[in-house]
């Protein structure tokens, strides 16, 4: 009777010991998992920490995945991606650039500034023309010359040739002279000599070159309707600068602030998305001519500098030096706190010749380190020329990327950028992204453009050779530093 009983207490016994030998091998099985979830996510998160890349390092091709469009874009990425920086199609410079490049053989280029000196100085004139202009710039008073970047190394006077099919370099000033070489559209060369010569083409205007041919130094005659003299304005560059160092002199100067309208959308002047002095409602402040939100206004572009003389409740009282005169901001659009006290760095860029140069500033010296070509805006159907002014240097970015014209897509990126006003910077060689297997890849860095230093092709932006945008972002001292854009 007692087994009777006895045997189902045990079985029932064993059967309680088998569940709780299970549960201890769950139990552990558990722990062991968490164990091991908690030792990945350290590896993860270790994965993620960014290593500063050696300033040496150039960024690697990367695949971009899933590309966000704007309306999707955190702040913090918005920030990180501009408008299309492009007037012109990248693609159209880059064809341009390898039409150039594609026959090596015959290419002429311009001398260094110590070549052309040293040739002016030989070539004297010939009986057939008369010398209207001998071209030996150098550096004016007020000027150290402490020169750092000398990859692309030209003269200050350089004539760049604009007839689409090139021209032929004769060795005299008359239409049947024998031809010594051949330039190309787009090419630079030396100048020497502006000369008067027979009537050719309504124009009895000559202008004699210089240049490399690969084996030797030459020289030779192009008409005038064949391009265009150019030279680096250094007298204008000098007064420039030397006047925004007196500005700064008499107290710090604020600047306006709107990068995308983050601190509101100006009021709008009609349809026009500039006002009739070319400025854009797009990054701006309305500077009113009275004390009267109500009454005319003209833009005030983000990055400009301006000095408060006064306020009321809701209005800064500036100067605006460009304007040279004296305006109503409302204080959202200015930080007071915000200022450019000392100039230690400036680099001003000139888009009527499509150069520029960067200057530093110690007391009252002023070194120029240096000169190179630019592409400035370009004004058409999505894009607007780079506006005059002096703006503050407010923040460099070793690449930002950029949408597709009238697209919320991302097309590209630009390389080493040094941003003064609105989305505009001076950048390198844009860099289109291109498709492979449906994803983004970024192809690596483009050094040069041949359309470089020839006319406004941009969106605003001052494209640089990207060599020459590099040292720029290493050697700008952005916090203490200014861009000036004259004409």
């Amino acid at each position: 009777m007692a087994a009777k009983y006895i045997m189902p207490l045990l079985s029932e016994k064993n059967k309680l010991k088998g569940i709780n030998k299970k549960h201890g091998m769950e139990m552990h099985m558990k722990r062991r998992i968490s164990v091991v979830l908690i030792i990945l996510l350290i590896i993860a998160a270790a994965g993620c920490v960014n290593r500063p890349a050696p300033p040496e390092e150039r960024p690697s091709p990367r695949r971009q995945t899933g590309q966000p469009r704007e309306d999707r874009l955190t702040k913090t990425d918005k920030e990180a991606v501009e408008e299309n920086i492009n007037g012109y199609s990248i693609e159209d410079d880059l064809r341009i650039t390898g039409t150039a490049q594609k026959d090596g053989k015959g290419k002429i280029s311009a001398l260094d500034r110590q070549q052309s000196l040293q040739m002016v100085k030989k070539v004297g004139s010939k009986e057939m023309n008369a010398v209207l202009h001998e071209y030996s710039s150098i550096l004016p008073d007020g000027i150290n010359d402490a020169v750092q970047y000398n990859l692309y190394s030209l003269p200050f006077d350089y004539f760049l040739v604009t007839a689409d099919d090139g021209a032929k370099v004769r060795e005299n000033p008359v239409p049947d002279s024998a031809a010594v070489a051949s330039a190309g559209n787009l090419d630079k060369v030396s100048l020497l000599q502006r000369v008067e010569s027979d009537d050719y083409r309504g124009s009895n205007i000559w202008y004699r070159v210089g240049f490399w041919d690969g084996s030797k130094i030459s020289e030779g005659y192009l008409h005038s309707t064949e391009g265009t003299p150019r030279n680096f304005r250094f007298d204008r560059m000098r007064d420039a600068v030397n006047a925004l160092k007196q500005q700064i002199a008499r107290g710090p100067l604020n600047y306006v602030s709107n990068y995308k309208n983050q601190n509101g959308a100006p009021p709008q002047k009609g349809d026009a998305a500039v006002d009739e002095y070319g400025y854009r409602v797009y990054h701006s402040a309305p500077a009113y001519f009275q004390a009267d939100t109500g009454g005319d206004f003209r833009y005030i572009p983000d990055g400009m500098l301006v000095r408060i003389l006064d306020e009321t409740d809701d209005l800064y009282h500036v100067d605006v030096p460009v304007f040279d005169g004296n305006f109503y901001v409302p204080k959202k659009y200015v930080d007071p706190d915000a200022t450019l006290s000392r100039l230690n760095h400036v680099v001003v860029v000139d888009r009527t010749h499509q150069n520029q140069a960067a200057f530093e500033v110690a007391g009252d010296s002023l070194s120029l380190v240096s000169y190179t070509l630019a592409t400035t805006g370009f004004p058409g159907e999505f894009s607007f020329e780079t506006t005059l002014g002096s703006y503050k240097a407010i923040e460099k970015k070793d690449r930002f990327e950029y949408l597709k014209s009238n697209s919320p897509d991302i097309a590209g990126y630009a390389p080493f950028a040094l941003r003064f006003t609105g989305g505009a910077y001076i950048h390198g060689v844009p860099v289109a992204y291109e498709e492979q297997d449906g994803e983004k890849v970024d192809p690596g860095h483009t050094e040069y453009l041949h359309t470089i230093g020839t006319f406004p092709r941009s969106n605003m932006c001052v494209r640089n050779y990207t060599s020459h945008a590099e040292f720029l972002y290493n050697w700008m001292d952005y916090q203490n530093g200014a861009v000036i854009v004259i004409e």
